[in-house]
This record gives structure tokens, sequence and C-alpha cells, in this order.
């Protein structure tokens, strides 16, 4: 019974690490095998996108109840290119309620995040003492294909904020925009 118990535990602790380095290798692959995972769909979405570039992820640990505040984020593109791509972005955190209007990039400049959906997961009292909520939130980015051009060399930083309080910071990687946009046709402008 004890040897059957560390093999559970052993075939579990293989298969979190193995998913974890899926989720950490992303950032160290190469343009062809990021081009490589990303996924077009059969048709259009509602919102018309086709194309989807795998997951990135982004966590910090916080006290209390509230464990890992976690990104999980990803570009999209449409059927039809010249409408622009999109990051899409969902955010799980506790504590106060958070406000995701801007991204602030690298050269100081905002641009208004698009809310998709905002709901609270489950509120409880901790120690009784302190009484908070875990919420979802989903937004989305606006970004050109000059926007990505650009980026595809160096990647693109951003910084989510609301119009008074700085949030997280997320990053693609140069590789990550440069295997997507191969993937979905777009070719290479150097300046």
């Amino acid at each position: 019974m004890k040897i059957f118990s560390v093999k559970r535990l052993m075939v579990a602790s293989c298969l979190i690490g193995l998913l974890s380095s899926c989720a950490d290798n992303i950032r160290k692959q190469s343009a062809d095998e990021i081009a490589g995972r990303i996924a077009r769909a059969a048709k259009p979405d509602s919102q018309g996108f086709l194309w989807r570039a795998p997951d990135l992820y982004s966590s910090q640990y916080r006290t209390l109840f509230f464990g890992y505040d976690t990104l999980k984020y990803h570009l999209l593109a449409p059927e039809n290119q010249s409408n622009g791509f999109r990051l899409l972005v969902q955010a799980n955190y506790g504590g106060a309620m958070r406000h995701y209007e801007l991204a602030k990039f690298a050269d100081q400049s905002t641009r208004a995040l698009a809310p998709q959906q905002h709901f609270a997961e489950r509120c409880q009292l901790f120690n009784s003492l302190i009484s908070s909520c875990l919420y979802q939130d989903q937004f989305a980015l606006a970004l050109s294909a000059s926007d990505l051009q650009r980026a595809r060399l160096t990647g693109l930083n951003v910084v989510l904020q609301s119009h008074s309080q700085q949030y997280e910071a997320i990053d693609l990687p140069a590789a990550y925009i440069e295997g997507f946009l191969k993937a979905v046709g777009q070719p290479s402008q150097h300046p």
C-alpha cells in the first residue's frame, strides 16, 4: 500500500513538472518552434479571430488566502489581418478589486484595454477578521501589424494599470512574436 502511494506521488510529481516546464519553456523556444504551436481554428470565432498563439503565464504569490495572482495571455489574429491583432489577458487575483484600464508601453505611451468580463470567483472570511474575494478579469489590448513588426526583434513589454495604480508587467518574447507572425503569414519587415 505504501509503495503504491509513493508511485502515485512520483507520477503526480512528474506530471506537474512536465506541465510547468511546458509553460516555462515557451519563453525559450525558437520562432520556428512557436510557429509550429500556433493554432488555426476551422472558422473564425464570434469576434473574427482565427489564429491563436500558445499561452504565456505570469504569477506572484500573495499572503493570506489569496495564493497566487496569475496572468494568462496570448496573441490572436483575425482572418483578415488588416483588422489588427489582439493580446487577450486573463487575470486571477485576490484582495481589492482591480480596474484594468490601460497598457503602458516602454516608450511611456498608453493604450486603452477593452474589458471583456469580470466576476468574483468566491468570497470568504479569513481568520474571522478579513473578508475578501478572488476575482477573474478578462480584457484585450488591440495591436496593429506595425506594433508587432516593431516588437518582433526586441519583444513587447507592457505594464497593466488603472488610471491611478500600476499592476503587473507582462512580456511577449521576440521569438514568440516572430513565430506568431510567421504562422499567420506576416512577412518580416525589418526597418
